[in-house]
């Protein structure tokens, strides 16, 4: 019989820590700090071998649980790496609201596994604004979520920028321990006052093979990274529109796509998102293309380069082959002349131009010859055209 009960004792012993780390897994225990535990008394019997380890009775009104101390730990060589919770807040740790659409609505839920309200006052909410001020409010109380569940939260307006987060809070029985729980907070506005710059919107067929899209638009996010998405087709719905693969470049204000169909109308809008991922989404627009241009010509016609314009010369391609194009004054005067560029067949070629001389530096008001020499396999043409630079 006393070979039994000592069979008994040894693995009690043995047992005791597993039963407790079981009973800590279904949140039956509440940690203040790492050196206290709070266990419920209905767990222990009045001679229950883990009644040595614990200290008096909780303050609680009902006295419902016990703190067990670490000498139990130390005794069963193991220590518990459970870690609860007091405050789960309810959106995510870098939160990001948008100024004047939308308040800063701080939100969190504190679990008190042995149904402890916080202390008079808590949670509170420390935040630190981005001048490195600070001010501390206290928040409301909510709903109950479950039983041992409170939500609380506190709504401000405030203004453009990004702030710190603190979430405190303290058992009313244990006031010298804080539970905290820390974020971050942008508030920021959309990307606004986009302007369509190109392709114009009118009846004006465009080549087909180099669209030019440009645009303006402002942020007021300091070095702002706006991304676009570019959605083009040929359907008059936003909805059945997809975006294209190769989207405008980062903080970008133009870009170009080419090879789209001939004599088609198209339409397009854009999806434009500051560093925070706000977006703003504008209106539809719309182009038509032409077909494969007939003659050599230059747009716009004419034009002012003071002011940073560029003409396109576009010109019929009927055979794979290159082309290059020569400029001169009315006196016969070379003043430019590009470099040899190759296209396929049976497109629109393009050649821009910036209105300087081949020394970079801008031409007179007046008129000029543009002459274009297409060399193919076993034939060569010559076309020319008159632009006019106008400042």
């Amino acid at each position: 019989m006393k070979n039994f009960i000592c069979l008994f004792f040894i693995l009690l012993l043995v047992t005791m820590p597993k039963t407790l780390e079981a009973f800590f897994s279904n949140s039956g225990y509440q940690i203040f700090n790492y050196n206290n535990f709070f266990m419920s008394c209905d767990f222990l019997y009045e001679d229950s071998i883990i009644c040595p380890f614990c200290t008096k009775m909780s303050a609680g009104s009902n006295k419902s649980y016990v703190e067990v101390t670490n000498l139990y730990f130390e005794e069963f060589d193991y220590e518990p790496s459970l870690e609860f919770k007091l405050l789960t807040p309810q959106h995510q740790s870098d939160s990001i609201s948008i100024y004047d659409e939308e308040d800063v609505i701080f939100n969190v839920v504190h679990n008190d596994v042995v149904n402890n309200a916080p202390q008079e006052g808590y949670p509170k909410i420390l935040l630190k604004f981005p001048d490195a001020s600070t001010k501390t409010y206290s928040m409301d109380k909510g709903g109950s979520v479950d039983k041992y569940k409170a939500s609380y939260t506190y709504t401000l307006k405030l203004d453009k920028g990004s702030y710190e987060y603190k979430y405190i809070t303290t058992n009313k029985y244990d006031s010298t321990n804080l539970c905290e729980v820390k974020g971050n907070w942008h508030v920021t506005s959309r990307p606004y006052n986009f302007i369509k710059k190109s392709p114009h919107s009118t009846f004006e067929e465009i080549p087909p093979d180099n669209i030019f899209f440009s645009w303006n638009v402002n942020t007021d996010e300091n070095d702002d990274k706006l991304s676009y998405e570019l959605y083009l087709g040929l359907e008059s719905k936003k909805s059945d529109i997809k975006k294209i693969e190769k989207c405008p470049d980062i903080n970008s204000l133009s870009h170009n796509i080419s090879k789209l169909k001939h004599k088609k109308k198209y339409y397009w809008y854009m999806i434009i998102k500051n560093k925070f991922g706000v977006f703003l989404e504008t209106e539809m627009f719309s182009f038509f293309t032409g077909g494969l241009v007939e003659k050599f010509y230059n747009v716009p016609n004419p034009f002012n380069p003071d002011i940073g314009t560029v003409t396109d010369f576009v010109f019929p391609m009927y055979y794979d082959g290159s082309a290059e194009i020569k400029i001169y004054s009315e006196y016969g005067d070379l003043v430019w002349e590009s470099d040899k560029s190759f296209f396929d067949g049976s497109t629109t070629g393009n050649i821009k131009y910036d209105g300087k001389d081949n020394l970079g530096r801008t031409l007179y008001n007046g008129s000029y010859i543009a002459i274009l020499t297409k060399k193919y396999e076993d034939k060569m043409e010559t076309e020319r055209c008159r632009i006019l630079i106008i400042k």
